[in-house]
């Protein structure tokens, strides 16, 4: 059975264990996480996991670690672990901006390397997962990771050189959807509806929106288009949002993840 690290007790290790243990991919006991201080371990105490503050006990107890760390400690950490990583161990990186080959470099030369963007819906298994393989990963890998994702969310795999782009895209997008959502909730509560109806409202209609895309395969312009009647209330709504930029604000604030994301892989080469 599948045994999995966390270095780095931050929140995206807090949503992955807890969607991981959710979906019963695997047990408390099997998780093991390290982290460089005993305060910061006491958030993932709760889900009874083993926790440590070596990080090379982390290493020699999973078969998957995920490094959950800001791209600045890598480095160090990388050091760190390398006398434990053995050709068994999966080494999966969900920080942005840290390339496979930079991870690569100062870890041994066998080493299998994975690197994988997400977001915090991981935590309700509803998340979006992007991942790509260094050179040293064998079908076995390939798939052990797939399973290790698919538990917690809708999981695709691609070149590394799409990630950049999957960051802006799904990694933030729930921010960019709280935003909006948190809008909607307003905009109902500036005219009679109670904060708790807006809310819910507002975010039974994006999920019920998200879904028709995903389940019908349809593009989403035709989907808008069947809820504008000529004339109608809608389509002088959508009239607004164009008039006002939404569609490129949206587009501008991915673009603006990206460049961020750039800024960082420089940073950490």
């Amino acid at each position: 059975m599948t045994t999995v690290g966390f270095i780095g007790a931050g929140k995206v290790t807090q949503a992955l264990i807890k969607g991981l243990l959710s979906s019963g991919a695997v047990t408390p006991s099997r998780i093991y996480a390290s982290s460089k201080t005993e305060h910061s371990l006491q958030k993932l105490k709760v889900f009874g996991v083993n926790t440590c503050l070596d990080n090379l006990w982390t290493v020699k107890n999973s078969n998957i670690t995920v490094l959950a760390l800001k791209p600045q400690m890598f480095p160090k950490v990388l050091s760190e672990i390398a006398p434990a990583v053995g050709p068994n161990n999966i080494i999966v990186s969900v920080a942005a901006g840290v390339t496979i080959d930079s991870i690569q470099q100062r870890l041994p030369h066998h080493a299998k390397v994975v690197r994988a963007m997400l977001n915090t819906a991981v935590q309700i298994r509803d998340g979006a997962i992007c991942y790509s393989t260094g050179r040293n990963i064998v079908d076995a890998d390939q798939e052990l990771v797939h399973r290790f994702f698919t538990s917690v969310g809708l999981t695709l795999e691609s070149e590394e050189k799409h990630l950049d782009a999957v960051v802006g895209l799904s990694g933030s997008a729930p921010a960019y959807f709280y935003l909006i959502l948190e809008a909607l909730s307003d905009a109902g509560v500036r005219h009679g509806l109670s904060r708790d109806v807006s809310t819910r409202h507002a975010s039974q209609a994006m999920l019920g929106a998200a879904r028709m895309v995903l389940e019908s395969g349809r593009h989403p312009g035709e989907l808008k288009d069947e809820v504008c009647s000529p004339g109608g209330v809608t389509i002088n709504a959508i009239y607004s949002l164009e008039k006002a930029g939404v569609r490129a604000a949206m587009m501008d604030a991915v673009d603006a993840c990206i460049k961020r994301n750039y800024e960082l892989a420089r940073l950490n080469e």
